[in-house]
């Protein structure tokens, strides 16, 4: 069991090391070298904003620290005693790169840097006058310590408009203050205002302290870092600007964040903190692998305006002219502010007492809790009952009223509750054939504890209106189950009912259109066989005989038959039979002829029709009602006041976006706009204008189906409404209807034929009489006529002599074929279709060597000027055409 456990914690360890293995950052070896001493808060600043950066990095950076400390001694001193140490100490020592910070850090490592490090790569930061450092160097680069002189001194010139005199206090010992007196001596040489200048770079402490006391007040300093000895005791920089600020009555400015809270003013000041974050961020790069050379580098250091409230409320300055965005130090708190320890000793004081306080309140509120669920529970079902549509009411059972809702007490016009409670069914309804079969079911109800549903009623409200109802009666039972009451709900279905009467009406109109539509077609058979036999007769008696008069008067009422046809065929519903090419324009100008007759004088009608050729395919009488329907509401919209009724017929193109809200697809329309200039449609109602019944008309004016007919009609053409309407200025309702091209007309055809006399005529028709009547027609006009009754024969005819017809006249319904088909076949003729449905028009239109449609019943002059209007030209078919013919003759009889 030992060796087993050793075993075991030695794979523990080997894996947590592989884990840690995995897991740890790889290792960087980095020196930085700082010019100056642990202490100094500028460097310090640096360092901190460099370890920031490092210590988010990929890499784990090993930093080696080393400080030069030359404010407090003198370089020459101690740079060759560094090179002595540092030759020593790093000579078995590998650094990936450098960071030095300051002026007097890079003047080393340029002149002995390679002697000790050899080409690592360098990354200087907190370098003032970079202009005047001579980079000898190949693989350095960094940030320059740029501060903004003028900002600061346009800063103290707003706040002080007083002072015409600048002194600046700094250090020349160094190579740092130099480069930073030269630093401000080039940018004074851009500073173009008045303004006298002075150097204070060579005094003592003492001596400048005696001299600030005496200064007049239109000076202001400005102090830059600077170290002093007095009696043989370092003072820092801080130190320095202190003892100033306490011997000076005169304002003083600085151009380093970590000089403020210590006498300075303010002015806009570099970041030691960001400006080593940059420094860091390009030495990560280097580790990155990235070359020194394409680092180019940073001149502009971050800096901010900066000032200390404590300094500006002892000089009485005024705040609000300071910069905006300018970050204030030292400013008091509010007295509202509190230290995090009070804060929370309140809350939680607070909190205990509100505890206290819920814990006591919970009896009275617990009390009052079941007494407000209760009134909420009623008010809820109070406004439950109110909202519901239907009418709900509640008796006893002796049929007294308990209550009701307020869908009810609006459709019996009672004004209160409090009037019917008590009252009986008789008392509310003035309709005695409802109260007596109202009364009847509460009975019923009670005594048989059944309930009655789904019952309609008729019923005349208040106001005189006649209403249906579809009633409900259930027993109302207490917890022992016995009948208490009657509970009531009726759902006003006025409005379905009378939709299914229109659905009745419009299945019977359909009804009698499908009957109309058989009939028409074996009538008008009938008649065209009276008609052409009668035609026939009368050409065989004198025509002053008493027998031709009598057939003439058959022939005369065989046509009015023709016309009885025609007005049955009016109730057949419109179809897809009898869309055509129509003309819109036209449409319009029947319909404005029609109104013009019947319009008052108020009322004037302007039409622009202008342009020509707006075809849609579209049934014309269906068009036609929506036009007439369109102007009828407009005419009732201007009948009281008058005012103008304006038509208008445009062609536009609808894109996508539009195409999307009207509901139709992308095209070229027809656009059909009727509008007028009366009172407009109120805005709460214009969504429901394309309902069915409804309508705000007088009930003699119209029945509301107007306007859904026109909607129905438009979506069946594939077409969309828009409406558009204000108050007290009109409304504008337009059709868009889908743009098509013109009309198909066969005198428009390739003129494939001429006339040359007699023709070979082939009849095919499978009505008897007229096999019997309109050959022989055609034989008294000279014409060669051979007529079958199977269109298989006509094909079989072809099939032996394509060469002997010149005309084919064919039946449109035929049984095994229809004319259409048989024209088809036989592409190489010229076709005359005959029929008694209009449709056929629109089919014959798929059929090039259709020459011409004529529809039953048709005379022998209509006969002969369909034939003479037909151009046949004598045809002479090559071998290959008649091949071609008997072919597809072949391949239809199979």
């Amino acid at each position: 069991m030992g060796k087993i456990a050793l075993i075991t914690t030695l794979i523990l360890q080997i894996l947590l090391s592989t884990c840690f293995l995995a897991h740890a950052k790889e290792k960087k070896h980095v020196l930085y070298l700082n010019s100056y001493h642990y202490g100094y808060r500028w460097s310090d600043r640096l360092l901190q904003g460099i370890l920031s950066i490092f210590d988010e990095s990929e890499y784990k950076v090993d930093l080696q620290i080393e400080y030069m400390d030359a404010k407090k001694y003198n370089y020459e001193y101690i740079s060759s005693r560094l090179l002595t140490l540092y030759r020593e100490k790093f000579k078995d020592e590998t650094f990936e790169a450098i960071i030095v910070s300051d002026n007097d850090a890079l003047n080393f490592i340029q002149s002995y840097g390679e002697a000790l490090f050899g080409d690592v790569p360098v990354v200087f930061c907190g370098i003032n006058d970079i202009s005047s450092v001579e980079l000898t160097r190949k693989n350095i680069t960094g940030v320059a310590e740029t501060f903004d002189l003028i900002s600061t001194i346009d800063v103290a010139r707003r706040l002080h408009p007083e002072k015409r005199r600048m002194i600046f206090i700094g250090d020349q010992a160094t190579a740092g203050g130099r480069a930073i007196k030269r630093q401000i001596t080039g940018q004074l040489a851009t500073y173009n205002k008045e303004l006298l200048v002075e150097f204070w770079s060579h005094l003592t402490l003492e001596e400048t302290l005696e001299r600030i006391e005496n200064l007049p007040e239109d000076t202001f300093l400005f102090f830059t870092p600077w170290y002093q000895t007095v009696q043989d005791k370092f003072y820092t920089t801080e130190e320095v600007m202190q003892a100033i600020y306490a011997h000076s009555s005169v304002p003083i400015y600085t151009a380093w964040e970590f000089l403020l809270g210590y006498g300075a003013i303010g002015g806009k000041l570099l970041s030691a903190f960001k400006h080593g974050q940059d420094g860091a961020k390009i030495a990560l790069r280097i580790l990155q692998g990235e070359p020194v050379e394409t680092i180019p580098i940073v001149y502009e250091s971050p800096s901010e305006y900066m000032f200390d409230y404590r300094v500006m409320q002892r000089l009485q300055v005024d705040m609000s002219l300071l910069p905006t965005s300018s970050k204030v130090i030292n400013s008091p708190r509010a007295f509202y502010e509190l230290s995090k320890e009070l804060f929370w000793t309140i809350m939680v004081s607070f909190i205990l007492l509100v505890i206290a306080f819920i814990f006591l309140g919970t009896t009275m509120i617990s009390r009052r809790r079941i007494e407000r669920k209760v009134i909420e529970q009623l008010s809820f079902q109070g406004t439950l009952m109110d909202t519901l549509p239907q009418l709900v009411s509640w008796k006893d059972t002796k049929g007294n009223y308990l209550g009701a809702n307020r869908t009810f007490l609006e459709f019996f016009g009672i004004d209160d509750l409090e009037d019917m409670v008590g009252k009986t069914i008789k008392d509310v309804a003035d309709n005695d054939a409802y109260v007596q079969w109202s009364a009847n079911a509460d009975t019923a109800v009670v005594s048989n504890r059944n309930a009655f549903l789904k019952t309609r009623r008729k019923i005349i409200q208040y106001n005189g209106t006649h209403s249906w109802l579809e009633v409900h009666k259930v027993p109302l039972r207490d917890q022992a189950g016995r009948v208490v009451g009657i509970l009531t709900t009726a759902e006003n279905v006025t409005k379905e009912h009378n939709l299914e009467k229109q659905l009745l009406q419009s299945q019977k109109l359909e009804a009698i259109g499908t009957l109309a539509g058989g009939i028409a077609h074996d009538f008008n058979n009938i008649l065209t066989s009276i008609i052409n036999s009668t035609e026939l007769a009368i050409g065989d008696v004198p025509a002053d005989s008493q027998t031709a008069k009598d057939l003439r008067r058959v022939l005369k009422a065989a046509r009015r038959g023709a016309g009885v046809v025609k007005q049955i065929l009016s109730f057949s519903r419109p179809s897809k039979g009898k869309f055509r090419a129509t003309d819109i324009g036209m449409v319009v100008k029947e319909v404005l002829s029609l109104m013009d007759v019947s319009l008052p004088a108020t009322i004037s009608v302007k039409s622009k029709l202008d342009t020509p050729n707006m075809f849609v395919n579209a049934d014309p009488s269906q068009i036609h009602q929506v036009i007439l329907n369109l102007c009828t509401n407009a005419f009732h919209s201007l009948r009281d006041n008058g005012g103008q009724l304006e038509v208008q017929v445009n062609e536009e193109v609808i894109h996508e976006e539009r195409a999307a809200v009207l509901n139709v697809t992308p095209g070229r329309y027809v656009s059909i706009k009727v509008g007028d200039n009366g009172p407009g449609i109120n805005p709460e109602i214009l969504d429901k204008i394309f309902d069915p019944f409804f309508t705000t008309k007088d009930i003699t004016d119209g029945t509301g189906l107007g306007l859904s007919v026109v909607l129905g009609i438009v979506k069946g053409h594939h077409g969309g409404i828009e409406v558009q309407s204000d108050l007290g200025k009109g409304t504008v309702i337009t059709v868009y209807l889908p743009q098509s091209e013109k009309p198909f007309a066969f005198a428009d055809r390739n003129r494939m034929y001429s006339a040359s006399g007699q023709l070979s005529i082939l009849f095919v028709e499978d009505d008897e009489d007229q096999l019997n009547t309109t050959p022989r027609i055609l034989t008294d006009m000279g014409h060669r006529v051979e007529a079958v009754r199977n269109p298989m024969t006509a094909l079989e005819m072809v099939k032996r002599d394509p060469n002997w017809f010149d005309l084919i006249i064919s039946d449109y319904d035929m049984p095994k074929m229809s004319g259409i088909e048989l024209a088809t076949a036989l592409h190489y003729l010229p076709v005359i279709i005959v029929s008694g449905r209009e449709d056929a028009v629109t089919a014959a239109a798929t059929c090039d060597n259709i020459v011409a449609v004529l529809v039953k019943p048709y005379a022998r002059n209509d006969l002969q000027k369909t034939i003479s209007a037909v151009t046949i030209q004598a045809r002479r078919h090559t071998d290959v055409e008649l091949n071609n013919l008997l072919l597809n003759i072949g391949d239809l009889e199979q």
